[in-house]
C-alpha cells in the first residue's frame, strides 16, 4: 500500500500532527507554569514535591539582579553626580515649615512654655522665622553630609535583597512582567513546532509502523520545543541578516522595551523610597545618619547659645534636655511617610531614568543577564519534563489510537 494509500485508509494517522502539536503547547505550557508555581515547596523534602524554579531560586536570582544592577547599571555616584542639596531644601520647604510649627507647638508646651507665654506675638514671629530659616539650613548641611557619606548610608544591593527575602513573590512577578512576550512565545511556539515535527512524525509512522516509533516521538516532541523555544528566545543575541530576513533571538529584540518594563519596576516595586527609607532606618545607615543629624543639631544650639531671646526661651540648664528631646523627635520623624528621608529618596536618586537608559544600551551579552537566569537556575529541569510529559503522551496515542500494533508487542 503506498503513502497516500494509508494516509486515506486510516484516519487515526491524521491526528498524529495535531496530538503532536497538542503535546508540544501543552508540556511548553506546564514548563512556563513550573517556573513560577507554586511559590512555596509542595510535597515531602527533599525529592518528592516541587517548587516553582524562580520562586524557589528568589535569593539567588535577586543576588545576580542585583549585581546586574551595580555593576553594569548604576552606582550611587552616577545617581547623585547631579544632586544639589540646597534645590533639594528648597522642594522640601512646605514638609520643613509643618516640622519646624510642630517642634514649635511641642517646646512651648514644654520645657519653653514660661519664656515662650512671656514672649510678645511680634517676638514669637520672629521666633517662628528664625527657626524655619535653621530647619532649611540644617537640612541642607545634612543633606550634604548624607551626600558625603552615602555609601554608608545607602546600600542598594542591601534595598534588594531585603526587599525580596520580605516578598519573596516579587522576584516572580517582576520576571513576569520584563519577559511577558518571551513566556507567551514558549507557550504557543510549542503547538507550531509539535504541529510540524508532528508531520514529520506522521510520515515516519506512515513507512514503520513499530510500537516504539510514538513514545519516541512523543519524547523527541516534548524535548525539542521547550530546547527551541529556549533557544530562539536569546539566539542570535546579535541580528543576523538571511537574505532579507533580519533574524535575532525574541528577547534581543525587545531591548528598548524590556529596559522600560524593568527599570520601572525596579523604581516603582524594588528600589522605591519605602525600601529605601526601610533599609536606611536600621542598623549602621541609621546610626550613621543619626550622628549626622546630632551633630548638627548641636551645632544649631551651640550657635545661639549666648543669644538673649533664646537663653530667654531655653535657659542653659534646660539645654541638654532639650537637645536629646529635639534628636529623639527627629529620629521620628526622619522615615515618616512624606517626611524628610522620602523626599530625600524621591527627589536625590533618578533610579528608573538611570537604568532605563543605561540598559538600553547594554551589550547583548550584559543585555541577556536581565532575564537569562531565571531560565538557566533550573531550564534542563524544565527540558526533561517536556520529554517525559511527550514520552507519556506517545504512548497514550499510541494504545488509544493503534492499539493494534500495540497489542502485536
Amino acid at each position: 500500500m503506498g503513502f497516500w494509500d494509508e494516509l486515506s485508509g486510516n484516519w487515526a494517522i491524521w491526528l498524529i500532527p495535531l496530538i503532536s502539536g497538542l503535546v508540544g503547547w501543552g508540556t511548553n505550557v506546564l514548563a512556563v507554569e513550573m517556573m513560577f508555581k507554586p511559590t512555596e515547596f509542595r510535597g515531602i523534602r527533599p525529592f518528592f514535591g516541587w517548587q516553582g524554579i524562580v520562586p524557589g531560586s528568589a535569593m539567588l536570582l535577586a543576588q545576580r539582579s542585583t549585581d546586574l544592577i551595580t555593576g553594569q547599571l548604576l552606582t550611587l555616584k552616577q545617581l547623585f553626580a547631579g544632586f544639589d542639596a540646597e534645590r533639594m531644601a528648597g522642594d522640601m520647604k512646605p514638609a520643613l515649615d509643618q516640622l519646624g510649627d510642630e517642634m514649635i507647638s511641642e517646646f512651648s508646651q514644654g520645657p519653653g512654655a514660661e519664656g515662650w507665654n512671656r514672649m510678645a506675638e511680634p517676638a514669637q514671629q520672629v521666633v517662628r522665622t528664625l527657626i524655619h530659616k535653621e530647619m532649611r539650613d540644617i537640612a541642607v548641611q545634612v543633606l550634604r553630609d548624607i551626600h558625603q557619606d552615602i555609601e554608608r548610608i545607602v546600600d542598594l544591593k542591601e534595598v534588594v535583597m531585603s526587599t525580596v527575602a520580605k516578598e519573596r513573590s516579587l522576584i516572580a512577578e517582576l520576571f513576569l512582567e520584563v519577559g511577558g512576550a518571551e513566556f507567551r512565545f514558549i507557550r504557543n511556539s510549542g503547538a507550531y513546532f509539535g504541529m510540524l515535527f508532528g508531520i514529520i512524525q506522521m510520515a515516519i509512522w506512515v513507512f514503520f509502523p513499530v510500537w516504539w516509533i510514538l513514545p519516541l516521538a512523543g519524547f523527541g516532541v516534548g524535548y525539542a520545543t521547550n530546547w527551541l523555544a529556549l533557544k530562539l528566545i536569546f539566539e542570535p543575541a546579535s541580528p543576523y541578516k538571511v537574505g532579507p530576513v533580519v533574524i535575532q533571538g525574541l528577547f534581543h529584540k525587545r531591548q528598548q522595551e524590556v529596559s522600560e518594563k524593568f527599570s520601572s519596576n525596579i523604581a516603582g516595586r524594588v528600589m522605591n523610597p519605602e525600601n529605601i527609607v526601610r533599609t536606611i532606618s536600621t542598623g549602621e545607615p541609621h546610626a550613621v545618619l543619626m550622628g549626622i543629624v546630632e551633630r548638627r543639631i548641636k551645632a544649631m544650639l551651640d550657635k545661639y547659645a549666648s543669644n538673649p531671646m533664646m537663653a530667654t526661651l531655653m535657659p542653659e540648664g534646660e539645654r541638654e534636655s532639650f537637645q536629646r528631646q529635639l534628636k529623639k523627635r527627629m529620629a521620628e520623624e526622619l522615615p515618616r511617610p512624606g517626611g524628610f528621608l522620602y523626599s530625600f529618596a524621591d527627589g536625590a536618586m533618578d533610579i528608573r531614568g538611570e537604568i532605563h537608559r543605561r540598559m538600553s544600551s547594554l551589550d547583548p551579552k550584559n543585555f541577556e543577564g536581565v532575564l537569562r537566569p531565571a531560565f538557566q537556575q533550573d531550564e534542563w529541569k524544565l527540558i526533561v519534563i517536556g520529554a517525559v510529559l511527550g514520552l507519556g503522551a506517545g504512548f497514550l496515542q499510541l494504545v488509544t489510537l493503534f492499539g493494534e500494533v500495540w497489542a502485536q508487542v
